[in-house]
């Protein structure tokens, strides 16, 4: 969403490549000026956005009277380099403290490795999604990230707690027992995952697609099946079950 400053005017009409903008969001009197906020909906990357808005803003300056000044408070997403790196910081945040969870949950270092590892592979998932729909990386990105972050380790944490318990109570083989902690947890994983879906497949349908909720709802779907199919494949690979 972009924001556009105009200070001293009761209504502003903006001209830019043969659409009239005329619509307001506020006025407000501060400092004995009149400050009127227009806001309006870009379909393009940031980059674009960010070219078409600084021409507009400097073409009204150019041509506005005396007093007159409009003013760019434009707030994205990866806007600037200190925001990116805030967001990747809450990221790799939330991999340390379901490291350490699982940590005291499994009693080892190597399991929850199994365990954070499928977050990666997940965004794959959610990149594909991106691509194959055409979007572009915003909010709801980051915030399918952060979803995924969660979701995509509980079919992970679900088996592997099913698999220690177990090897400790019975004598068998670590493939024998992955299978059969497989078979125990695959029925209520499919479920969690087909309800996330079913949950979220409404913000996808309809005419007009929200900014934020369609891409969060398609980055989600693609992380969730991504990451279902590496926890079929890539877990007891990596746990040495198949090597056993």
């Amino acid at each position: 969403m972009m924001k556009v400053k105009v200070k001293n005017m009761e209504r502003v009409m903006m001209q830019a490549r043969g659409l009239l903008l005329t619509r307001r969001s506020g006025t407000l009197r501060r400092a004995e000026q009149y400050l009127l906020c227009l806001q309006y909906e870009y379909i393009g990357s940031y980059q674009q956005a960010a070219r078409v808005l600084e021409r507009t803003v400097d073409a009204f300056n150019k041509t506005a009277p005396l007093g007159f000044k409009a003013e760019s408070e434009s707030r994205t997403f990866w806007g600037n380099r200190q925001e990116s790196s805030k967001h990747y910081g809450l990221i790799f945040l939330i991999i340390i403290v379901i490291f350490f969870m699982t940590s005291f949950l499994f009693n080892s270092l190597k399991q929850p490795l199994a365990v954070i590892f499928v977050i990666p592979i997940s965004f794959i998932g959610l990149f594909l999604a991106f691509y194959l729909f055409k979007l572009n990386f915003d909010q709801g990105g980051f915030a399918a990230f952060i979803l995924l972050c969660g979701l995509s380790v509980n079919a992970n944490i679900y088996i592997l707690d099913e698999y220690n318990n177990i090897r400790k109570k019975r004598r068998i083989t670590p493939v024998q027992a992955y299978i059969k902690a497989w078979n125990a947890k695959i029925r209520p994983i499919f479920l969690t995952v087909i309800s996330t879906v079913l949950g979220l497949f409404p913000f996808m349908i309809g005419q007009y697609k929200e900014a934020f909720w369609y891409p969060l709802a398609v980055g989600t779907i693609g992380g969730l099946i991504i990451s279902l199919i590496a926890t079929f494949s890539y877990l007891p690979l990596f746990m040495g079950v198949a090597r056993k």
